[in-house]
């Protein structure tokens, strides 16, 4: 069974901890392994809890998924301009992909922003992580051109980098 939990406590915030993690080791792997750039873990890492402040209520979000007894994935939301909201750290852990979490995520923070009063949502993606973008595009996300509003890609990094939009209704 999967629940999908808002962070409120030490020990939500601990999970958290250990999903960003997680998700930024994960994709420092693929930096070094597919673009030969190694990212420094303890700078980035640092700068990822620093955030934690940026998405909770009333204009952010931060949700854990628990499936079973286990916490395997998160997802935020942080405002970034009037009324658009952005999604960062979605990860599901890889060994509970495949399971409807990430959708159920992504759905939850879709909901969340339009309850926010969001007209916007928008998001960066790796260029490798094909997936994820499938998903987004299934829920109407598109294509744009990059956005500056608070985006942790480095310039250099940028012209690879998706960059996706879903206008609420």
């Amino acid at each position: 069974m999967l629940k999908i939990i808002q962070v409120e406590t030490d020990e939500h915030k601990s999970h958290t901890q250990k999903l960003f993690w997680e998700y930024f080791n994960e994709t420092r792997l693929i930096f070094s392994h597919q673009f030969g750039i190694n990212l420094d873990a303890n700078t980035f890492f640092e700068q990822y809890m620093t955030q934690l402040h940026e998405f909770i209520p009333p204009s952010g979000r931060l949700f854990l998924a628990q499936y079973e007894t286990q916490i395997v994935g998160c997802a935020c939301l942080r405002k970034i301009g009037e009324n658009i909201g952005e999604i960062k750290r979605m990860y599901v852990r890889p060994e509970f992909r495949r399971k409807g979490i990430g959708r159920t995520l992504l759905e939850t923070i879709i909901n969340e922003a339009s309850s926010i009063g969001y007209s916007q949502i928008r998001l960066d993606s790796a260029p490798f992580a094909k997936q994820a973008q499938a998903l987004y595009r299934v829920f109407g996300f598109r294509d744009i051109e990059p956005y500056l509003e608070k985006t942790e890609i480095p310039l250099e990094y940028r012209a690879n980098w998706v960059f996706m939009e879903l206008i609420l209704k």
